[in-house]
Parts: C-alpha cells; sequence; structure tokens
C-alpha cells in the first residue's frame, strides 16, 4: 500500500511540476492563419480539389482537434499523455485514436474530391506514430498532406508529407477498416 501511495504521490507531483493542466485554445487571429495555411496547402496540391472543400475540410480538421483535446482532457506533453492512458488514469489520447477520431470525423463530411489515407511511422516500434494525409482522389500519399492531431496535443500539425522531418511515413491501407475503397491511381 505504501508503494501505491508513492507511486500515485510521484506522478501527482510530476503532473503538477512538468505538464501543465491541459492545451490552451490558439487565439482566433492564429487559428484563421492556420486555416487559410493549410486551405492554401491543400489547394496547392491539384486543381481537382474543390476550393470550398479545402476550406470546410481546413477548418473543421482544426477545430475538431482541438475539441478531440477537450474530449480526452488531454496535457500539454503527448508524450505523457500516452503514459496517462497506458496507466488507466486517462481513457483516450494515443495517436491511434486521436487519428481514428479525426478520420471519423471528416468521412462524414462527404467530400466528392479529396481522399483520405491512414499513416504511420516508425512500424512495430515502441514509438509507432499513426496520423491522417488527405490529398485529392486518386493521388496517394506522395502528393498528400499530413494531419497529425497528437503531436502537438490537438493543436494541429500540418505539412506536406515529405517535408515532415520529424518522421518517414508509410501508407497503412484502411488501418481502422472505415475508409472507402480507393480511387484511381497511386
Amino acid at each position: 500500500m505504501l508503494l501505491l501511495f508513492r507511486v500515485f504521490f510521484l506522478i501527482s507531483l510530476f503532473s503538477i511540476f512538468f505538464v501543465g493542466c491541459s492545451v490552451k485554445q490558439p487565439s482566433l487571429l492564429v487559428t484563421k492563419e492556420k486555416v487559410l495555411t493549410l486551405e492554401k496547402l491543400l489547394l496547392a496540391l491539384t486543381p481537382t480539389i474543390d476550393a470550398k472543400e479545402a476550406k470546410d475540410l481546413a477548418k473543421v480538421s482544426i477545430d475538431y482537434s482541438y475539441e478531440l483535446s477537450k474530449k480526452y482532457r488531454t496535457v500539454n506533453n503527448p508524450w505523457f499523455q500516452n503514459f496517462l492512458v497506458n496507466i488507466r488514469l486517462k481513457k483516450r489520447g494515443l495517436c491511434h485514436e486521436w487519428t481514428e477520431d479525426l478520420l471519423r470525423f471528416l468521412i462524414s463530411r462527404k467530400y466528392q474530391t479529396i481522399e483520405f489515407h491512414t499513416v504511420s511511422a516508425n512500424i512495430g516500434n515502441l514509438n509507432e506514430h499513426n496520423a491522417l494525409s488527405v490529398s485529392a482522389k486518386g493521388r496517394g500519399i506522395k502528393q498528400s498532406i499530413l494531419l497529425d492531431a497528437w503531436r502537438n496535443s490537438g493543436i494541429l500539425y500540418f505539412n506536406i508529407i515529405n517535408k515532415d522531418l520529424k518522421y518517414k511515413w508509410k501508407e497503412r491501407f484502411n488501418l481502422y477498416g472505415i475508409l472507402p475503397p480507393k480511387s484511381g491511381k497511386k
């Protein structure tokens, strides 16, 4: 019993001093700038992406990522969030859960010119990481934008997939069993 108390005390102490309570919501100006940047990245992929869909996807993916951070009650450090989930002090917040929840939400939007891909890095290793990429229909992940809600604890990270310096991504088709059949070429 004393050991259990010590472990709980150390975890609590660590949480208070090194992690912070929660993720802070970005300002409206920062959010608008991020939405515009993501929208432009999506439209730059190919002219076949509908401008209204690009604008909608940019806004809702940024907003929904932040909503997930509130739902998961995340802490600032995603690795510590993983620790808390793994010791069952939190219910959700692992990278694959962020990815699956964001993917389910975005699929429900029924985009006609946009396709989603499940991607992973460091497959099979302790630091395996999962995220989502988005492309024009039929273009595949080589011409896609990475959407990673876990990396910044709900502040959506996005970039052209091959420009992400932190991870080397590989497609894992339909990792969650919810993607529609692929269209066109890779």
